[in-house]
C-alpha cells in the first residue's frame, strides 16, 4: 500500500510540474509604451496586445551628432509573470519639431532590438524638455511614447 500512495504522490508532482511548464506565461507579442528619461536612463509602463500590464527600462547609447543608436539594453516586466531582455542593435532619431531657442524639441525614434523573443522594432517619439545652461542647450527631462512590435520580415528596421 505505501508503494501505491509513494508512487501515486509521485505522478501527481510531475502531472503538476508538467502543467506549469506549459501554462508559462509568455510576453505578448507587442507592447505601447509611455516612459520618461533622464540623460540615457528610460523607464515606464505599457500595454500589451493580449491585455497585459508591464513596466519596461531601458538604457540607450545614441551619437548625437549623426542621430544614430549605437546600443544599449532593454527589460519588460509583465504583470502575467513574462519577461522580455534584449539589447538595441541600432536605429536612429531625426528632430521632427523644435521651439525657437531652448525649448520643447520632438525627435521620431526607429530603434531595433535583439531580444529573448526574437529582433523586435521600437518606434515612437521622444520629447525633450531643454534649458539654456550658460548659452548651451541642455536636456533636463525627456518623456517617450510609442509601439515595441515584431520587426517586420526581411530584417527592415532601425533607420527612418
Amino acid at each position: 500500500m505505501r508503494r501505491f500512495l509513494t508512487a501515486g504522490a509521485l505522478m501527481t508532482a510531475v502531472a503538476l510540474a508538467a502543467a506549469t511548464a506549459a501554462s508559462a506565461a509568455v510576453p505578448s507579442p507587442s507592447y505601447q509604451l509611455g516612459g520618461m528619461a533622464f540623460g540615457s536612463t528610460f523607464f515606464g509602463t505599457g500595454v500589451g496586445s493580449a491585455g497585459d500590464r508591464a513596466t519596461w527600462q531601458a538604457t540607450v547609447a545614441a551619437d548625437a551628432a549623426t542621430g544614430s543608436i549605437t546600443g544599449g539594453s532593454f527589460s519588460l516586466r509583465s504583470n502575467n509573470g513574462s519577461q522580455l531582455t534584449g539589447s538595441f542593435t541600432g536605429g536612429s532619431m531625426s528632430v521632427t519639431t523644435a521651439a525657437p531657442g531652448c525649448g520643447r524639441q520632438q525627435l521620431a525614434v526607429s530603434a531595433s532590438v535583439s531580444s529573448s523573443t526574437g529582433p523586435l522594432l521600437f518606434t515612437g517619439t521622444l520629447s525633450t524638455f531643454r534649458v539654456s545652461i550658460r548659452g548651451v542647450c541642455r536636456t533636463i527631462f525627456s518623456a517617450v511614447q510609442g509601439s515595441l512590435a515584431p520587426a517586420p520580415a526581411g530584417g527592415g528596421g532601425g533607420d527612418l
